[in-house]
């Protein structure tokens, strides 16, 4: 794999074969450590998730590769292995789905993020909604990443008919939907010659998740007022596109980012992931200028969505400095198209970092903690109630990106949930109009962790499809 450095893909795109979905497949959703507790073992995987209850799916839509034929299939990480749905090659039906994608239609894969509901609701209740979009976006990081190390073009796709797709990889209503999409590949091979439609349900026998089920109506009334049909879609696009976005720089000192770094991370993307761990303790220790600069840099490149132009972002970083070597303490507006940091307020806010992350000490002891915010009122004016989604989706891979850069350097990072009002009145005026979508603590580690493995053994043919 390519040093995490990387900043585009290689000059010439190599084909996917099914080495290469494997690859794909475990460093965006894997099992990379083996946890043992009295209740038995317990297994993380390569990209966080709220309450490590991993309740994003993976599904293949693909054309015949070399080692795997054109189907639907579903990724099952625990034994590494991949369960066909449908046979056939339906690109075509899932392009149309979506707006008439183009690159759907002429990628050799795409990979569909779902959301398992109540694997995360019964612990967060109405409140999971969104850890639908952080948990996948961390994940959609993890896949965009590797997709670069191994020369493949990428996108995320966010329009698309919700109950066409869900019908088309067989989700049960009312209990899984789609989240995004990933074509990977774009331009590899031709769209199909014949479209293979399917509108019938799969019917498929599961097992259930727990012996009983809690309702949570408001997840689905939310998700539904914002679902598309296919014209809604395509509509979507062009609402998306439409957007402008819109950066606030004003305020006090300015510090520009030193990135006489960021290029200096020579670990392979594999080592990081395989190192990331959320930390679970701070040392109240500093961590240089330039290491956050490289943070803020590499994570705020742009995702490349299908509804927004290059060089456009829903979400805005702002963030409390309690131990940055080169930068006083105080918190921060960064300034993404200036490279800059603006100083909203000067003094020491450890406390309160740690309280406005509902009152968690790991937060206090962050070398710094980063808000991601958005203007959601501004969004779903051109984005509609689908804006929402999309906003927390893009925190969610931004969120990726932040644990991937800050792991590259050795650092430590961890997500969290906060106080959503209070946040926005500690960074008000400058953030008056904005609204958290998560909250993340860097810092050095207070322990060594013990880094992950590629647990499943060799990633090829045989592992993935026995």
């Amino acid at each position: 794999m390519a040093s995490v450095g990387g900043v585009g893909p290689p000059d010439r795109a190599t084909a996917i074969n099914i080495e290469t979905l494997a690859e794909l497949l475990f460093f965006t959703g894997g099992i990379t450590r083996e946890m043992e507790f009295p209740g038995g073992a317990y297994y993380m995987r390569a990209a966080p998730a709220t309450g490590a209850l991993y309740p994003i799916e993976l599904y293949i839509v693909c054309q015949g590769i070399e080692g795997l034929g054109a189907g639907i299939y579903h990724f099952g990480p625990g034994d590494f292995s991949l369960t066909e749905l449908r046979k056939g090659d339906y690109r075509t039906e899932l392009s149309l789905a979506s707006g008439r994608n183009q690159e759907i239609a002429t990628s050799p894969v795409t990979i569909a993020m779902t959301s398992l509901a109540w694997r995360n609701a019964w612990k967060y209740q109405a409140r999971s909604y969104r850890h639908w979009f952080w948990d996948s976006g961390v994940m959609a990081a993890n896949l965009l990443a590797t997709a670069v190390s191994a020369g493949l073009s990428s996108k995320l796709v966010m329009s698309f008919d919700d109950a066409r797709v869900n019908l088309l990889l067989g989700l049960e209503e009312g209990k899984e939907a789609t989240v995004a999409l990933a074509p990977i590949g774009a331009g590899l091979v031709a769209p199909p010659r014949e479209q293979t439609r399917s509108r019938s349900q799969l019917n498929l026998e599961t097992v259930p998740l727990s012996a009983k089920e809690v309702q949570y109506p408001e997840v689905w009334r939310v998700h539904a007022s914002s679902s598309l049909d296919e014209r809604g879609a395509s509509d979507w696009i062009k609402a998306g596109l439409a957007y402008h976005g819109k950066t606030n720089s004003s305020g006090g000192s300015h510090y520009p980012l030193q990135l006489s770094d960021v290029d200096g991370v020579k670990d392979t993307l594999e080592e990081v992931i395989l190192r990331r761990g959320s930390t679970r303790r701070f040392a109240t220790k500093s961590i240089s200028f330039s290491a956050l600069s490289a943070i803020l840099y590499s994570s705020s490149r742009g995702v490349p969505f299908d509804f927004l132009r290059p060089g456009v972002t829903l979400i805005e970083t702002y963030l409390i400095a309690n131990s940055v070597d080169g930068l006083p303490p105080g918190a921060y507006s960064y300034i993404r198209d200036a490279g800059t940091l603006v100083q909203l307020k000067a003094g020491s806010f450890r406390r309160l970092s740690g309280y406005l992350c509902l009152e968690q000490p790991l937060f206090s002891d962050a070398s710094v903690v980063l808000f991601l915010m958005a203007d959601l009122q501004t969004i779903l004016k051109h984005l509609g109630n689908r804006g929402y989604r999309a906003a927390q989706f893009e925190a969610g891979v931004v969120l990726g990106k932040i644990y991937l850069s800050a792991y590259a350097q050795r650092l430590g990072a961890s997500g969290s949930t906060f106080y959503d009002d209070a946040v926005t009145d500690f960074f008000s005026p400058h953030a008056a109009n904005m609204n958290v979508m998560v909250a993340v603590g860097i810092g050095v580690p207070d322990y060594v962790a013990r880094e992950g493995k590629i647990l499943v053994g060799t990633l090829n043919k045989a592992q993935l499809m026995k």
